[in-house]
């Protein structure tokens, strides 16, 4: 496996690049011609399975759903043109040319402490891996995409599991050069883009895109700095409400069985009832809290041979699980059928960004699971990084 030879420090480069392993069966998000505003679901992965939800992202977007033939042979601007020579230099296995445009992920700008990189991360390895993972003589340019600062070329290619749809993107290196290079957690926002249009392509009737979508929150992405969000803003779109409620005072009805069930999560954990609380869980995630929680019991117990064994709720691995739970809900950002709750300690707006945490819930029908425990994917990337997503955004209401 191509990946082998990827050293990720807590990161994650477009798998389909790496591996060529996502089977696209059908056509994607078809637009006009011309650059406009569109917001696109956002597949989010809940225990490794995207999972399609309220969530979007409005992009400056142009479909092309050309040859690369054609694509090539009309007129072009720097950036089309930065696209154009890498997708050549790779089909010729040009190393020189490649590299005329190309910078590894790992040098490029970015938002993120992660890095990308490969074991031999030059450019002849680079291209090497794109030959060997795709047909870049059968390649379909799809749309373009203004994102900030940046510009990302979305293409369908041939791999050994069919056709695949990947990305590039045009941006400044660390050297303030504009280069162009792979989608990777480097920039958090491209692997979110490239994932609804992937998603767009194997399911276009769930994940069609949305003209003047009507959300709460519509969030600018400050990708060109603080407070800016570039000449081509990116919008995180969603909805949801602000509150502050006491989970751990029973006294106080809980407004939706939503947060009823979380309640009752918290109640169990925090007296000690684990099944009950492991039962909480979807499949995988109650797998793994099972595990986890019947490990930090086993070590207490050993630590506490010479008396009776102490419940987990006394136990301090668990302390901070606990207290996460009981702490009031400040935010619920209603994605149904996922939601995401935040929670900090403390009553009142005062809570710090960073002090915030939350917990991914699925609805059922009529029922509610907690999902992602111990888990992270490409949304907790965007949602963690504070130079991107500002979480007092959270704290008012905002003004249609």
């Amino acid at each position: 496996m191509l990946s082998v030879l990827l050293k990720l420090k807590m990161a994650r480069l477009s798998a389909g690049f790496v591996a060529g392993c996502l089977l696209v069966v059908a056509p994607g998000i078809v637009l006009g011609q011309e650059f406009g505003g569109i917001s696109v679901p956002i597949p989010v992965e809940l225990d490794g399975q995207p999972t399609h939800c309220r969530l979007y992202l409005k992009l400056e977007t142009k479909s092309y759903n050309l040859t690369f033939e054609k694509f090539a042979a009309g007129p072009m601007d720097n950036a089309q043109t930065m696209f154009a020579t890498a997708v050549d230099a790779i089909r010729k296995d040009d190393a020189a040319k490649f590299a005329s445009v190309w910078t590894s992920p790992d040098q490029m700008k970015r938002l993120s402490q992660v890095t990308v990189t490969l074991a031999d991360n030059s450019t002849d390895s680079w291209i090497k891996v794109a030959r060997s993972n795709f047909d870049f003589d059968k390649l379909t340019v799809v749309a373009e995409v203004l994102v900030g600062s940046e510009t990302m070329f979305i293409w369908d290619a041939p791999t050994r599991a069919g056709i695949q749809r990947n990305a590039f993107y045009i941006g400044l290196d660390q050297k303030n050069q504009l280069r162009l290079s792979a989608v990777s957690s480097n920039s958090p926002v491209e692997p979110l883009i490239l994932n609804a249009f992937v998603a767009a392509r194997t399911d276009p009737a769930v994940y069609k895109p949305i003209s003047n979508i009507n959300v709460d929150y519509q969030y600018p992405i400050p990708l060109a700095g603080p407070g800016d969000a570039g000449a081509h803003p990116a919008f995180f779109e969603f909805d949801g409400a602000p509150m502050d409620f006491p989970i751990g005072d029973e006294k106080i009805k809980a407004p939706t069985p939503l947060l009823e069930f979380l309640r009752n999560a918290a109640f169990a954990i925090r007296s000690g009832k684990d099944k009950s609380f492991a039962s909480d869980f979807t499949p995988r995630s109650r797998e793994t809290i099972g595990q986890w929680l019947a490990a930090t019991e086993k070590r207490e117990q050993a630590k506490q041979r010479s008396r009776a064994s102490a419940s987990p709720a006394s136990n301090y691995e668990t302390a901070g699980l606990i207290s996460a739970m009981m702490a009031n809900v400040k935010f619920v950002l209603n994605a149904d059928p996922i939601f995401l709750v935040f929670q900090a300690r403390g009553s009142g707006d005062k809570w710090m960004p960073q002090a915030l945490s939350y917990s991914y819930v699925l609805r059922e029908g009529g029922t509610y699971k907690i999902a992602n425990f111990s888990s992270m994917n490409t949304l907790d990337d965007f949602l963690q990084n504070p130079a991107l997503f500002d979480k007092n955004i959270l704290k008012q209401a905002l003004k249609k």
